[in-house]
Protein backbone atom coordinates (compact mmCIF):
# COMPACT_ATOMS: atom_id res chain seq x y z
CA UNK A 1 0.00 0.00 0.00
CA UNK A 2 1.41 3.22 -0.83
CA UNK A 3 2.56 6.24 1.86
CA UNK A 4 -0.11 8.75 2.20
CA UNK A 5 0.78 12.31 0.03
CA UNK A 6 1.35 14.94 1.99
CA UNK A 7 -1.67 17.57 1.75
CA UNK A 8 -1.09 19.73 -1.18
CA UNK A 9 0.39 23.63 -0.34
CA UNK A 10 1.14 26.86 -1.90
CA UNK A 11 3.62 26.76 -4.26
CA UNK A 12 7.03 27.93 -3.58
CA UNK A 13 8.72 31.01 -5.53
CA UNK A 14 11.12 30.17 -8.43
CA UNK A 15 14.41 30.08 -7.27
CA UNK A 16 15.96 31.57 -10.00
CA UNK A 17 14.17 34.29 -10.09
CA UNK A 18 14.76 37.61 -8.04
CA UNK A 19 13.17 41.05 -8.27
CA UNK A 20 15.70 42.23 -10.71
CA UNK A 21 14.87 39.61 -13.32
CA UNK A 22 11.07 40.13 -13.34
CA UNK A 23 10.26 40.15 -16.77
CA UNK A 24 8.65 43.21 -17.75
CA UNK A 25 6.67 44.43 -20.98
CA UNK A 26 9.45 45.79 -23.02
CA UNK A 27 10.65 42.25 -22.78
CA UNK A 28 7.33 40.53 -23.90
CA UNK A 29 6.60 43.03 -26.99
CA UNK A 30 5.97 40.68 -30.12
CA UNK A 31 7.74 42.10 -33.32
CA UNK A 32 6.17 43.85 -35.60
CA UNK A 33 7.39 41.72 -38.36
CA UNK A 34 5.83 38.65 -36.78
CA UNK A 35 2.43 40.83 -36.88
CA UNK A 36 2.80 41.60 -40.38
CA UNK A 37 3.87 37.90 -41.56
CA UNK A 38 0.45 36.74 -39.87
CA UNK A 39 -1.16 39.20 -40.95
CA UNK A 40 -0.13 38.61 -44.46
CA UNK A 41 -0.58 35.08 -43.83
CA UNK A 42 -4.22 35.30 -43.38
CA UNK A 43 -5.11 38.16 -45.98
CA UNK A 44 -4.12 35.55 -48.51
CA UNK A 45 -6.02 32.44 -46.62
CA UNK A 46 -8.81 34.29 -46.93
CA UNK A 47 -8.28 35.71 -50.31
CA UNK A 48 -7.78 32.08 -51.35
CA UNK A 49 -11.17 30.50 -49.58
CA UNK A 50 -12.27 33.59 -51.44
CA UNK A 51 -11.52 32.55 -54.82
CA UNK A 52 -12.20 29.04 -54.12
CA UNK A 53 -15.97 29.80 -53.34
CA UNK A 54 -16.34 32.03 -56.42
CA UNK A 55 -15.29 29.14 -58.94
CA UNK A 56 -18.32 26.88 -57.63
Amino acid sequence: MPPEAAPASLPAAVPGLSAEAAPTLVDQRIPVLTLGVGLSLMGLGIGFLGLRMRRR
